[in-house]
């Protein structure tokens, strides 16, 4: 039985000693290494009687990372990582609301969290150094279940608080596996990691990898804007599965590289995190037209995906893709505003989401996680938890769900219900237009759309020909480039504040 996910490091260790795990821009390290450095990590924080507390890990995205979550894990801890390019602002609160009992860095990095934090500030150096006792490191070890904390992730919060979203080793076990089984992963699986370690995609690249004894290349994000350094990186490590966010992969369709370079023998390429553009989509697909392309659903609350799309058929540049279906092991459900479940296609409601997914709340926050973690109202009768996504979807003719938009993007607008998502679903299909975003201000009940491309087009009047009327954006930005937050998605908040503010 898989208690833990250092079961899997153990058993690729012993499997594949000599096969290289993971690779940065500095090193590689094999299995046998990764298994010996985390085992020092766990060491350290046992001789420092440290046990089921918060480690933050504030390292760039490096095999020192990884190995740094495996030896937290080891002692019976849970990680938290920081960006290192974060606002020191940002640090500080997450620091605040998580109260660690250590934090790992290096000597690059160090003064910047003694800045903010008077917590034990610990260097990778110093824990390389440490001797092992594999008996006492075997008999923790064994302590830790599967219920308890591997991981706490932070994602924003409406009141300017960062909230710690807490997931267990069930929670990442069960999801590895299925990810395994589904997509068939194995040792000769190469990962290109696009994702910040920090953000939840960044999961089936680190775990089905110490699962299968595969290998994952750690690129780093300051290598996304130069497209041609990123694909020869793929290209020299043979990079066969990519799992980025829909922004990333348009930025390399938008770029017109794909026809251009030397062909990746790419198994799969899956997206998740935010709505992937057709229009784009269907770039990759005519260049590769053999890879598996695969939609994935789901919020770091539910351990990164809990639904998923198989790209089945040819879709037109302005259709929208479906989200799915639940994931193994895994129940979603719609309801209506007055709670009753939804059955029929095109009505509209929220997201559900039962099962092992599904996270353990948010980390110091009670009012938080009684909001969004919520006994099952469909059944009165004994506790379940399930997390109320606040996404509102519906069915389509194949009984396939659809996403609409969050309810925040859902909104009222001159007694009409709109979803921002469909304005900018017409927008990508127009050929000219690289990203699009739209935004509401509801002080002046005006709707905002900004977008990027080539070429000098009437926007408007070719919107006028997809929308109806009441759908029209008042206003239409062009910009030279999108704004995108750290995990580069296009960052909403930012485009409100240039608009209006």
């Amino acid at each position: 039985m898989i208690k833990s996910v250092t079961d899997y490091l153990d058993s690729s260790a012993r499997k594949y000693p000599d096969k290289v795990a993971f690779v940065d821009v500095h090193r590689s390290i094999t299995f046998a290494e990764l298994n010996n450095e985390a085992k020092k990590i766990a060491q350290y924080l046992m001789d420092k009687s440290l046990f089921k507390c918060p480690i933050i890990v504030h390292l760039d995205k490096s095999v020192e990372c990884i190995a740094s979550f495996m030896g937290i894990a080891y002692s019976g801890n849970f990680y938290t990582p920081i960006d290192t390019h974060m606002p020191q602002d940002r640090k500080k609160k997450i620091v605040d609301v998580l109260k660690p009992k250590a934090i790992i860095t290096d000597d690059v990095h160090f003064e910047e969290m003694r800045e903010i934090t008077d917590t034990q500030i610990i260097t990778y150096n110093e824990l390389m150094g440490t001797l092992l006792n594999e008996r006492q490191l075997d008999c923790v070890s064994k302590t830790v279940i599967d219920t308890d904390i591997l991981y706490v992730l932070f994602t924003s919060g409406s009141t300017g608080v960062p909230k710690g979203v807490i997931i267990n080793h069930r929670s990442v076990i069960d999801f590895t596996e299925w990810m395994t089984e589904h997509f068939q992963f194995d040792e000769n699986t190469v990962f290109g990691n696009q994702a910040q370690l920090y953000f939840d995609l960044s999961i089936q690249d680190i775990y089905c990898t110490l699962k299968n004894a595969g290998t994952t290349v750690l690129i780093p994000n300051r290598f996304f804007a130069a497209p041609i350094k990123v694909w020869k990186i793929l290209l020299k490590y043979n990079v066969n599965v990519l799992v980025w966010i829909p922004s990333i992969l348009c930025l390399f369709a938008n770029m017109d590289i794909l026809p251009h370079v030397e062909k990746l023998h790419l198994r799969r390429v899956l997206f998740c995190g935010e709505v992937m553009p057709t229009k784009q989509l269907n770039i990759w697909r005519r260049n590769y037209p053999d890879t598996c392309y695969t939609n994935l659903y789901g919020p770091t609350e539910c351990t990164e995906a809990c639904m998923f799309y198989e790209i089945d058929r040819v879709f037109s540049d302005d259709e929208i893709l479906p989200i799915g279906h639940a994931c193994e092991n895994i129940h979603v459900f719609i309801l209506d505003e007055q709670g009753s479940l939804i059955i029929k296609p095109h009505v509209i409601g929220e997201l559900y989401v039962r099962g092992t997914t599904v996270g353990m709340g948010y980390y110091g926050n009670d009012e938080k996680t009684q909001e969004a973690f919520v006994q099952n109202p469909l059944n009165p009768d004994y506790p379940e938890i399930v997390y109320k996504t606040g996404d509102l979807v519906c069915y389509d003719d194949d009984y396939n769900i659809m996403y609409v938009a969050r309810k925040d993007f859902q909104i009222k607008h001159r007694g009409y219900r709109i979803e921002l998502g469909e304005i900018e679903a017409a927008t990508y299909s127009i050929p000219e237009v690289e990203y699009a975003c739209c935004v509401y201000n509801n002080d002046c009940d005006e709707i905002a759309l900004t977008y990027t491309g080539g070429g000098i087009i009437n926007l408007k009047e070719v919107l006028k020909k997809k929308l109806p009327e009441y759908m029209i954006p008042q206003k239409i930005i062009h910009r030279d480039t999108m704004l995108f937050n750290v995990n580069g998605k296009v960052d909403r908040n930012a485009i409100y504040k240039t608009v209006w503010e």
